[in-house]
């Protein structure tokens, strides 16, 4: 098995490195600070702006519930400041020298907080839980819509081939394509948690969290997350001592930004997340305020407005051309964001491996007059279409008045759509609106961008045991949508496809960055989805200490800030 593996992890850290360490640099503005000597117990309040739909495989907790989540779960591999992806609790990644088999080692002596071992048992039933082959073997329940059946990391996933556990601490995975930077697949941005297998085989899988996390669950609902310190926590600080310092957070989703200021203002809250998507105004405010501190992120966030090929009305590279040149984003920035961003001119910021302004349709009024006649003449149809939006404040509503204003500027007539986030996701994994707004692309690497613009990461792979299985069972026959369930502009672009997949294998940086920048620029002149602004994430904090000092278990600094939030592992209250 050892000649297998070429590649230690140093060699594999090297090849990961495929981020630029400016693009990553956090950002403290001037305000209030903690202690530095550490202090022990207290419980604080944390204000977010996304609610807890769910624990399970099949759940998506978003960003600011997502850094509430990371309180309880752990992932097996941590991205450090510099964009390197660097063992957590995984001890160790290798790969073979073809990129398409990886032997990931588990760290000794680390439990879930039901005191059962993370072993190799652990994480083989972690990865088959989320490509779906439990629910395959009539482990989970066989509704794909039932809670821990099947969610969107089976499309994530599906380049998967095999995994098996090949020792007690220890599972090899084996790719159908090969992927040089498998541990960004294998991190998921933040979102592939160690699951206890009591959790993922229980009938409470999207009620009742256990990890490996600082803190355990104490309770749940759909508005708040209440947890407490783990007491058999696996981390230890710099002296030795007990990890968390905290006794216990509550996280509470307060949509409107305006509880969430007053809050942070008042002490109510110890710290308050914010998006610079609608709440720019807010952050720049809280900023000046020498009381409090703020954190921000890069503006490496990619939200995107996502185009239906499927249907009507862009099913017509006109009607998407027509979208794209209306939307005036220097307005955008202005209005919407008060400055704080920047002029998207590439589906991706400029800090990401991607980044590419060939053939991207930027602002143009003309053109998109031009679009709009030309889709009337090509269907006899006057362009229009259906905006949904998530109604929970008013700044995300004048966001969607703002997209409406700018469309019918052009001629085309766009109706406003209230939703739910709940009903947003659910409606978009598989895709039925015309288009949707959503935040899903981000960073200055792919491993979560990839999966959102190809229509299978298996590559169409007929061997894929979901393909085999759905074959061979009538009731099965539409699993198969599940592996392009993320792609939910719902198109294959054969040439931007085979340029993607040749990037993730190549190792020379040099040779992976020119293939993704020709498959951004195929992507853009077709025009498969487009963006008006790219995003940064703020946090709120006074009277707390250590924000950003735990180091990570494997040496270096994690990032500070991101899109879910903070660790909350090392921080104390200095009250």
């Amino acid at each position: 098995m050892k000649k297998l593996f070429t590649g230690g992890r140093r060699k594999v850290v090297a090849v990961m490195a495929i981020a630029l360490v400016a693009s990553l640099t956090q950002v403290t503005t001037s305000g209030a600070s903690g202690a530095d000597t550490p202090k022990r117990g207290g419980n604080i309040t944390v204000g977010i702006f996304d609610s807890f739909p769910g624990y399970c495989m099949a759940d998506n907790l978003a960003n600011s519930s997502l850094m509430a989540g990371r309180t309880i779960y752990e992932t097996w591999v941590e991205q450090r400041v510099d964009g390197k992806i660097v063992p957590y609790l995984l001890k160790s990644f290798e790969h073979s020298a073809d990129y398409k088999t990886w032997l990931l080692t588990i760290r000794d002596g680390i439990t879930f907080h039901d005191g059962t071992p993370v072993n190799a048992t652990a994480l083989l039933l972690n990865i088959q839980a989320l490509r779906g082959a439990l629910y395959i073997n009539g482990l989970l329940g066989r509704s794909p819509a039932s809670k821990g059946a099947l969610g969107t990391a089976v499309g994530f996933t599906a380049n998967i081939q095999d995994v098996v556990a090949v020792g007690a601490m220890s599972v090899q995975v084996t790719l159908y394509q090969a992927e040089s930077d498998y541990p960004e697949s294998l991190y998921a941005s933040g979102r592939f948690f160690a699951r206890a297998p009591s959790q993922i085989l229980g009938t409470t899988c999207s009620t009742k969290p256990v990890g490996t996390g600082a803190f355990r669950l104490v309770s749940t609902e759909l508005t708040k997350l209440v947890v407490e310190a783990n007491p058999d926590y696996w981390r230890k600080d710099a002296k030795g001592g007990k990890l968390p310092y905290l006794d216990g957070i509550t996280f509470t989703f307060l949509p409107d930004a305006q509880p969430r200021v007053s809050g942070v203002k008042s002490g109510a809250l110890a710290a308050t997340m914010f998006s610079s998507a609608s709440e720019a105004k807010q952050i720049l405010d809280l900023q000046k305020n020498k009381k409090l501190t703020s954190i921000i992120s890069p503006t490496d966030y990619y939200p995107t407005i996502w185009l239906n090929h499927k249907i009507a009305p862009f099913s017509s590279k006109n009607a998407r051309l027509a979208v794209s040149h209306a939307m005036d984003r220097a307005k955008w920035l202005k209005v919407r964001q008060k400055g704080l961003g920047m002029v998207p001119d590439s589906i991706v910021g400029p800090n990401n491996i991607m980044y590419n302004k060939k053939g991207y349709a930027g602002f143009d009024l003309a053109k998109a007059k031009a679009a709009v006649a030309a889709y009337a003449t090509e269907t006899g149809k006057a362009l229009e279409f259906s905006l949904p939006y998530v109604s929970a404040s008013a700044d995300s509503t004048a966001n969607a008045v703002l997209l409406q204003q700018m469309w019918q500027a052009a001629g085309m007539k766009v109706n406003l759509l209230s939703v739910t986030t709940a009903e947003a996701i659910q409606k978009a994994f598989p895709m039925q609106f015309q288009l949707l707004p959503l935040l899903l692309m981000e960073g200055t690497s792919t491993g979560f961008i990839v999966p959102f613009v190809v229509s299978d990461m298996s590559g169409g792979n007929p061997k894929h045991f979901i393909t085999q299985i759905a074959a061979a069972v009538p009731a099965l026959k539409g699993l198969p949508i599940y592996f392009g369930i993320l792609n939910i502009s719902s198109f294959k672009d054969t040439v931007s496809e085979n340029l993607l997949f040749a990037a993730r294998a190549e190792p020379n940086m040099a040779k992976k960055k020119k293939l993704y920048q020709q498959a951004t620029q195929q992507l853009q002149e077709e025009v498969h989805m487009t963006n008006i602004s790219m995003l940064a994430y703020s946090l709120t904090y006074s009277n707390l200490g250590g924000v950003g000092q735990l180091p990570l278990a494997a040496g270096g600094q994690r990032r500070l800030m991101t899109n879910f939030g903070i660790d909350w592992t090392g921080v104390w209250s200095t009250k």
